[in-house]
């Protein structure tokens, strides 16, 4: 139960980074850590497929997350569900 739950934040962390409002600024900080290397200027002379795929890894994982997060809370339901009904008597 606690590694659906945290894989489910994961996701959701990875859906909010690589989202396209936070995209902007992500890339230009990745370009300059990367300053001179084959990467950073594939990245750059890239940078619309760059943006595509950060969002596309944006829908993907915020999907994921949510699919997760229903799966625990529906396993959830069905163990309270299947739980026996106990009732005590007032003394």
């Amino acid at each position: 139960m606690l590694w659906e739950k945290i894989r489910a934040v994961v996701m959701f962390g990875i859906a909010c980074i690589t989202s396209p409002c936070f995209t902007p600024l992500i890339v230009p900080l990745v370009l300059v850590l990367l300053a001179g290397t084959p990467a950073a200027l594939w990245i750059s002379q890239n940078v619309g497929w760059v943006y595509g795929g950060l969002t596309l890894i944006s829908a993907i994982s915020l999907i994921f997350g949510v699919r997760w997060m229903r799966q625990k809370s529906s396993r959830a339901i069905a163990q309270q569900s299947a739980a026996p009904i106990v009732h005590e008597a007032n003394v």
